[in-house]
C-alpha cells in the first residue's frame, strides 16, 4: 500500500510538472522570446530599453521549465521503470541531457540581461545563442519522446493515442531541428514544416500530463504485453 501511495503521488506530481512547464513555456516563448527571436539587430537595439523587464520574467519562466524538466526526467523514469527499466533509463537520460543543454542556454540569457542596456549587439547575440543551443537540445528531446512513446503505449486506446502523439511529436522535433543544422536558410520554411507536427507537439505531453493526473488516483499496473504499432 505504501508503494502504491508513493506511485500515486509521483504520478500526480509529474503530471502537474508537465502542466506547469506547458504554461511557463507558452508565456515565456509566446509573450517574450518568440517576438524577440524575429527581430533584426537594429529592431532589437531600438526596443531593448523596454524589453529588459519582460526578458527578466521570461528567463524566470525558463528557470521554472528547467526545474520541472529535471523533476519530470526522474519522475517518468521511476513511473515506467516497473515496465521496462532499460528503456526507462534511456528515456530519462535523454530528457536529463536535454535539461542540461537547456541549462547551458539559460546561462546565455542570464548573461544577456546582466549586460548594460547600451550593449545591444552583445545582448542580441547572447539571446540568439540561447535559441541555437535550445534548438539543438530539442533534437535530444525528440529522441526522449520517441522512447517515451513506446513506454506509454499500451492496450488501452487512450494510451495508444497518447503514445502515437508523442511518437509523431518526437519525429517532428528531430526532423525540424536536424534540418536547421544542415539546410541553409531553413528558418524561412521552419514554420511550414513544424505546422505538420504542431498539434502532436502540443497534445502529446499535455495528454500524458492529464493521464498521469487521472491515473494518480488509482492503482497502476502495467501489462506485460505491449501494443504493436509504429510507436510501441
Amino acid at each position: 500500500m505504501k508503494s502504491t501511495m508513493n506511485q500515486k503521488q509521483l504520478s500526480r506530481l509529474t503530471g502537474i510538472a508537465l502542466v506547469v512547464m506547458a504554461v511557463a513555456a507558452a508565456m515565456s516563448m509566446g509573450m517574450v522570446f518568440a517576438p524577440v527571436f524575429e527581430m533584426t539587430p537594429d529592431q532589437f537595439a531600438q526596443h531593448l530599453p523596454r524589453l529588459k523587464m519582460p526578458l527578466f520574467f521570461g528567463i524566470l519562466g525558463w528557470v521554472v521549465i528547467l526545474m520541472c524538466d529535471l523533476f519530470v526526467s526522474w519522475g517518468l523514469y521511476e513511473l515506467y521503470a516497473v515496465k521496462d527499466e532499460g528503456k526507462s533509463k534511456a528515456m530519462g537520460l535523454f530528457r536529463l541531457i536535454y535539461s542540461l543543454i537547456l541549462m547551458m542556454g539559460i546561462v546565455q540569457l542570464i548573461r544577456a540581461v546582466a549586460l548594460p542596456s547600451g550593449d545591444a549587439d552583445t545582448t542580441y547575440d547572447l539571446i540568439q545563442s540561447f535559441q541555437s543551443i535550445w534548438q539543438f537540445g530539442l533534437i535530444v528531446f525528440g529522441v526522449h519522446l520517441l522512447l517515451l512513446a513506446g513506454l506509454v503505449c499500451e492496450k488501452k486506446t487512450i494510451l495508444q493515442i497518447i503514445g502515437m502523439l508523442l511518437f509523431v511529436a518526437g519525429i517532428g522535433y528531430v526532423v525540424s531541428n536536424m534540418a536547421d543544422l544542415f539546410i541553409a536558410d531553413y528558418e524561412s520554411i521552419r514554420s511550414r514544416v513544424e505546422a505538420v507536427f504542431v498539434l502532436p507537439m502540443i497534445l502529446g505531453e499535455l495528454g500524458l500530463a492529464v493521464w498521469l493526473l487521472v491515473r494518480g488516483g488509482r492503482e497502476v499496473s502495467f501489462p506485460k504485453k505491449q501494443c504493436v504499432s509504429g510507436s510501441c
